[in-house]
């Protein structure tokens, strides 16, 4: 079955389920399962030892439906995609016994590691680990620290060494610190781990590409796409309820409100649908471009070029701002008929703002990329 086909026989799961994903603030067990064993928790793990090991512009058509369908469902589907940081012998074993859903945290290096014989103890706690609660392993850094409680520094770097770690979950403590405004069922939640034991083999160099030699584990940046894949997924679901709205407006209209009765018949709506349907559809070429340019270099075995990576990252940042400003225009078209929670067009209105807020599309980020942009070539 086709990763499209695998969203699609999802929907009617995905749908029934939108009510307790924002109540619960998180995926029920039902829909859990069904992401397992169709594959979607396995997309970015290796065929070799047993995962999907998916195509990249596949896997962004899939996490645009799943997040047109719910915002949530798709973002745990992107976040939750299998990244495998361990060896594939580590893998085997692990899936031998059981499930493999990876949940991590790398936005912040909150951990404290000393070396041991055979491994390290750890403590700390990282927040924002999106699906903690339903993760069989977890994965975050830690700073390395010697016996005498001193940092130990990279010699190459200057800077103190970072160790890549992954956690069972049957070591880990879970904090449920997830109340957002949007995106309310992912479950982002803090997790905390006190003086674990980690063995060697559950130590990674790199936490997001793995140690493996398929095209997929060429960088962290082609799973980072699904930041775009998301966002115009759900801007997408944001146009479609905005036009059912006006249809619905114009087959019963509501008397008494002057401004209902003329919902989509005024210059400004039409033009905010137009603008709005032509920034995400333009947002959607730039992403897929930027992620095939890339994904076709690394088929052919070729480098990931530093203009790739400023280019996917670009079109990444462009894509979450555009569909959040995008849903927004429509949003504020549709006055009181969308503000009440749960409706359609309002919780994609959250659920984008929400996605808009984390820290690699943020405007902000746009500054590396201009700085390479002009200091290249001196």
């Amino acid at each position: 079955m086709g990763l499209l086909d695998v969203a699609r026989s999802l929907e009617p799961l995905i749908v029934a389920s939108a009510d307790e994903l924002e109540v619960t603030r998180r995926l029920p067990g039902g829909l859990i399962d069904a992401l397992y064993e169709s594959g979607v928790f396995l997309a970015f793990t290796p065929r070799e030892v047993g995962g999907r090991e998916v195509d990249l512009l596949e896997w962004l058509d899939l996490i645009e439906e799943l997040s047109r369908l719910n915002g949530s469902v798709g973002w745990n589907a992107f976040i939750n995609s299998g990244i495998t940081p361990l060896p594939a012998a580590t893998m085997r074993r692990i899936l031998a016994g059981g499930r493999w859903i990876s949940a991590g945290s790398l936005g912040r290096v909150a951990g404290r590691a000393r070396r041991v014989d055979g491994g390290y103890r750890v403590s700390g706690r990282w927040p924002f680990t999106s699906g903690a609660p339903f993760a069989t392993y977890l994965f975050a850094g830690s700073l390395l620290y010697d016996g005498a409680d001193a940092p130990v520094v990279d010699p190459s770097t200057g800077e103190q060494t970072v160790v890549g770690m992954v956690f069972p979950a049957s070591d880990v403590s879970i904090h449920d610190t997830w109340d957002g405004l949007g995106l309310r069922g992912t479950t982002s939640v803090d997790f905390e781990v006190e003086d674990v034991f980690v063995p060697d083999e559950f130590v990674a160099d790199d936490l997001i590409a793995g140690p493996y030699p398929g095209p997929l584990f060429r960088g962290p940046y082609f799973v980072l796409m699904g930041h775009a894949a998301h966002a115009v997924g759900i801007a997408r679901r944001g146009i479609e309820t905005f036009v059912e709205l006006v249809h619905r407006a114009r087959a019963r209209p509501v008397h008494g409100s002057r401004r209902q009765a003329r919902l989509g018949q005024q210059q400004a709506h039409q033009v905010a649908v137009a603008k709005a349907d032509s920034m995400v559809r333009s947002a959607r070429l730039f992403a897929w471009d930027a992620a095939e340019r890339g994904w076709r270099r690394a088929q052919a075995g070729e480098e990931i070029r530093s203009e790739d990576r400023a280019l996917m990252s670009q079109a990444m940042i462009h894509a979450v701002q555009t569909a959040r400003d995008a849903v927004r225009l429509l949003f504020e078209c549709a006055g009181t008929s969308a503000v009440h929670r749960g409706h359609a067009l309002e919780r994609c209105y959250r659920d984008l703002t929400t996605a808009a807020q984390h820290t690699l599309v943020v405007e902000t980020s746009y500054e590396t990329i201009g700085d390479y942009y002009l200091t290249r070539g001196e």
